[in-house]
């Protein structure tokens, strides 16, 4: 019967539990839908019933026999704080827990009290704290464990590993609260699953105490506003697991031990990592349920299945977040999920969407709240950003929470899968991938209000019947179709307020364009066939935002700015002697983004000063670009610098670009002392500038790109200024330095500049010949990049960096004295042999010249560290050579790391190497070529006619055949052992 229990169950919770509300309103086919799931209802109750009179007929059976019932309200082991260290997977877990340790046992002024440990649903935030609390047990002399349920009404404690007591949140807190206010010192208190900060607050709130008793405080929560408001001072958030790493979770939950799995299942079960997008959580459940199945087609089977549909506890997990969402968060959030899959969702692009959607309205800064929005999605593990070196561009989606998305959202929002769309359901939002799919939605959908299209290309006709059959489009999407013309029924969408035309070959707009008077967002970015713009663009009166960047056929702007005063964001603006002026923008009052391309000789310093950039209040973003042009004009630099000087931009701005700047020196308005609240700034292409403005007292520069200064030799005092503080560049996180040809050495810093610097990328410096002194006294960079840098030799003294990537670095010989470092990537460095004093290298990744058929001498030496995942990039020659026990290096690949991997350049897996079952797994391109090789080993040479007969040939024939055997004998052997 027990089978039987948990389907009745699965069955009555889908339908007599309150069903997942949708967004669409009540109409008549949604109550004949109800109606006729009636029967179901009724099937279910009955099938309730006849469970219920079996359970009856056991009762005196358990009686009889003297069995006693066993009380279930006892404590899951999954909230307890118990670890168990063969549970713990992952190559961030075991360098978290040292990094989070090293800052706990740190005390005296400055030093932090309250941490919290951040991630999505199910990423191992607690593994991460129980491995923790498990290492401190000797440093603390009390311990305390706090899980707080998932409705937040109960907290269970324990003191070290015995549990304490389970009961209410108030009653409960008022025991902490004793353990707090007491006499107690030395205690570490970790908080798990916390989810509102509530009277935490409170209890938390004397930093200043817990610091002077030495007590410790650790919050796991998947809401990093929450941590926020408890007042947290050091943040550490979770990835989640690679594919090599999922792959490894998944194979030991599954229980295959040591049990030989062929090739397609290894696929399969990285395929099955990625839909659970390398959240632990999920990868455990599926494979819990892989468990005694071995067989190919088990695997596919579950493989095919839908995740959220399929396991109640992980759709179960996820739903604790979504539901703590606000409303209209709700709906942006199921909103992505009909980005593709992998998708870089950039704020502006989905905040506009939402805004055309009517999922924020009124009459104040939406974008605003939008953005707020999307950062609450990122803060909470929903989104996860993206990052470049140019700092983070958008987020993604994670393939689980996608199917999450799509499986709450019901009918909906529907994804290619045409086939779901039913005469009752009411899609309302629609992504379609290939052109044959938009003749194959059905007739009877007719609603839609978005519809993304990303067939390629599309043709006049599948537009024409896009516009005929869906004339309520608010949202249309058409990026990167190639689409060549816009018909002129597109003026029948009356309802259209965002336009995507981005990627396009389109030439022009019609005329009827101005037509759509709900239209707020017109988007047509990097469109090279583009010449003109109608003037009837100028009507859009409820225009928000206008992108026109990327088009330099672009010369004919008919349309006037000056009745478009609600733009919030426009971006491909130029002056020009027939079009826009600069004059133009002074009635742009409500801009917070603008971007000005083709600044030159025609550009007016008395309409630059007209354009009273200063009094944009609410200007935030700003990017400032000059012509192409390969040498200047004489006399033109000085004139540029006017311009830019008249282009004062406000003291609220927060990211600032100048790009192929010119001049031969900056505006007198960058400087500190106006520029007081810039967050972030890129300088690219000032190719005339021979020194560096004093950067370093900017007191809130987050982000620093310095790109293309071609005639600097050196960085040296000037940039780092006289800071008031005495700490240059104090809030600097991300720095990034590209095409410096001629940049041979950066100093002027000193021991206490950059505190908080945590990433650097160095890219195209070919005369740097070493990295910047200062850098050792860099305690938190924690990420170096280094490409192009021929005359680089060594790379040293780095005492806090955790992960090291060098590509094509010609002359680089040695990586010494890197204490902390764990992740190490180096491609294309041939000269490179000496990696020593890295004893935390755990992570190697060697990508090697495709003509490369040998190992580098360094790695075939034995080194003092132990590695635990080696990959290597390399040719099929090269690969042939680790791939087996008897293989040239096969020994090397044995001793050299925990988990091998082998690639080829393309990307795909050559083979594999773990070392707990002593076994190589080879792709059937690498058994092939084996089984070629020895095939041609085996070929027996037949000899010339000539020498037949007499006994010295047949001696020598004999000996030959023997040893031929023999060889067979023992290459069989080896390939059995594999």
């Amino acid at each position: 019967t027990g089978p039987e229990i948990d389907y009745a169950i699965c069955c009555a919770r889908r339908w007599f539990s309150v069903r997942p509300p949708t967004l669409q309103e009540w109409d008549a086919a949604s109550i004949c839908k109800c109606v006729k799931e009636v029967h179901i209802r009724c099937q279910i109750g009955n099938d309730i019933q006849e469970l219920n009179r079996k359970l009856n007929t056991i009762i005196p059976a358990i009686q009889q026999l003297g069995l006693a019932t066993e009380d279930q309200s006892g404590i899951d082991s999954e909230v307890a704080p118990h670890h168990n260290e063969s549970n713990t997977i992952g190559r961030g877990v075991g360098s978290d827990c040292n990094d989070l340790v090293n800052l706990l046992r740190r005390g005296g002024e400055g030093a932090h009290v309250l941490f919290a440990i951040v991630g999505t649903i199910g990423v191992g935030k607690s593994t991460l704290a129980r491995k923790i609390y498990h290492e401190m047990r000797g440093r603390f002399r009390i311990r305390l464990w706090v899980n707080i349920s998932n409705d937040s009404r109960h907290i269970t404690i324990w003191s070290g590993e015995r549990f304490k007591r389970r009961a209410g949140m108030s009653e409960q807190r008022e025991v902490l609260r004793n353990y707090l206010n007491g006499s107690t010192r030395n205690l570490l208190l970790v908080i798990d699953n916390v989810s509102k900060a509530d009277d935490w607050n409170q209890l938390l709130a004397a930093n200043e105490a817990f610091r002077r008793c030495g007590c410790k405080v650790i919050v796991t929560t998947r809401d990093e506003n929450v941590a926020r408001t408890m007042g947290v001072t050091h943040f550490h958030r979770v990835k989640c697991l690679n594919g090599d790493d999922g792959w490894l979770l998944l194979h030991k939950t599954a229980n295959l031990g040591g049990t030989v799995t062929t090739r397609n299942i290894q696929d399969v079960g990285r395929s099955i990592v990625q839909k659970c997008s390398g959240v632990p959580m999920a990868i455990r459940t599926i494979g819990w349920n892989l468990r005694g199945r071995s067989r190919e087609d088990e695997w596919e089977s579950i493989h095919s299945q839908d995740l959220i549909s399929s396991y109640p506890g992980i759709r179960d997990s996820i739903d604790t977040t979504y539901m703590e969402l606000k409303y209209r968060h709700k709906r942006c959030f199921l909103y992505c999920s009909l980005y593709p899959e992998k998708f870089v969702i950039k704020q502006q692009c989905a905040t506009q969407q939402w805004i055309a959607e009517g999922f924020f309205e009124g009459s104040g800064n939406l974008e605003k709240a939008a953005g707020r929005c999307y950062q609450e999605l990122i803060e909470r593990g929903l989104l996860l950003p993206e990052h470049e070196a140019d700092g983070v561009v958008g987020a993604k989606m994670p393939t689980l929470l996608r199917s999450f998305a799509l499986y709450r959202s019901g009918d909906e929002n529907c994804v290619d899968n045409l086939s779901r769309i039913s005469s009752t359901s009411k899609p309302w939002r629609l992504c379609i991938t290939a052109e044959e799919a938009i003749e194959a939605i059905p007739v009877y959908v007719t609603r839609l209000r978005t519809l993304f299209v990303s067939a390629r290309p599309l043709s006049r006709s599948s537009l024409d019947l896009i516009i005929e059959r869906f004339p309520n489009l608010r949202v249309l999407d058409l990026r990167d179709t190639q689409v060549e013309t816009i018909p002129k029924t597109l003026g029948r969408l009356l309802q259209l307020r965002y336009l995507n035309l981005s990627n396009t070959k389109i030439r022009k707009l019609p005329r009827n364009i101005g037509n759509l008077m709900m239209m707020q967002f017109l988007i047509l970015q990097n469109c090279p066939c583009l010449t003109q713009i109608t003037s009837h663009v100028g009507r859009l009166v409820n225009l928000r935002g206008l992108d026109f960047s990327g088009a330099p056929e672009l010369n004919d702007i008919r349309f006037r700015l000056l009745k478009l005063t609600g733009l919030n964001c426009l971006h491909g603006f130029f002056p020009a002697n027939h079009g826009w002026t600069l004059v133009g923008l002074c009635a742009l009052r409500n801009l917070t983004s603008l971007q000005i391309l083709r600044l030159g000789r025609a550009s007016s310093i008395e309409d630059a000063q007209q354009s009273r950039l200063q009094d944009m209040d609410n200007l935030r973003e700003l990017e400032l670009c000059c012509s192409s042009v390969d040498q200047p004009p004489v006399g033109i630099q000085e004139h540029m610098k006017d311009v830019f000087s008249a282009l004062r931009p406000p003291q609220s701005l927060a990211s600032l670009k100048l790009d192929g700047y010119y001049g031969n020196g900056f505006p007198a308005w960058f400087s500190v002392s106006h520029l007081t609240v810039l967050q972030r700034l890129t300088l690219d292409g000032c190719v005339h500038c021979q020194r560096l403005p004093a950067l370093g007292e900017m007191m809130n520069l987050k982000f620093l790109a310095i790109i293309g200064f071609s005639v600097l030799t050196e960085i040296n005092y000037e940039l780092r200024g006289a800071p008031a503080t005495g700490v240059a560049f104090p809030m600097l996180e991300q720095l990034f330095l590209g095409r410096m040809q001629n940049m041979v050495s950066w100093s002027g810093l000193v021991d206490t500049d950059m505190p908080l610097l945590e990433r650097l990328h160095l890219d195209g410096c070919p005369r740097m010949i070493s990295v910047p002194s200062w850098l050792q006294h860099c305690t938190t960079l924690k990420s170096l990049k280094i490409h192009h840098a021929d005359a680089l030799q060594n790379i040293e003294n780095l005492p806090a960096l955790k992960e090291l990537q060098v590509h094509d670095s010609s002359n680089l010989k040695r990586v010494f004295n890197l204490r902390r470092l764990e992740d190490l990537k180096i491609v294309n460095c041939a000269c490179l042999s000496i990696v020593q004093d890295v004893p935390l290298l755990c992570i190697l990744r060697l990508d090697l010249d495709e003509h490369t058929s040998q190992l580098p001498e360094w790695l075939q030496r034995k080194q003092p560290f132990t590695l635990r995942r080696l990959e290597i990039v390399g040719s099929e020659d090269l690969l042939d050579r680790c791939s087996s026990s008897t293989a040239r290096y096969g020994r090397l690949i044995k001793d050299a790391a925990d988990h091998v991997y082998a690639k080829l350049h393309g990307g795909s897996l050559y083979f594999s190497y773990t070392k707990s079952t002593g076994m190589f797994d080879r792709s059937r391109r690498c058994r092939d070529r084996s089984s070629m090789q020895s095939a041609a080993i085996l070929a027996v040479p037949v000899a010339p006619r000539r020498v037949h007969g007499g006994w010295e040939t047949w001696i020598k024939y004999t000996l030959c055949a023997i040893f031929l055997i023999v060889s067979q004998f023992f290459v069989q052997w080896a390939v059995s052992s594999r």
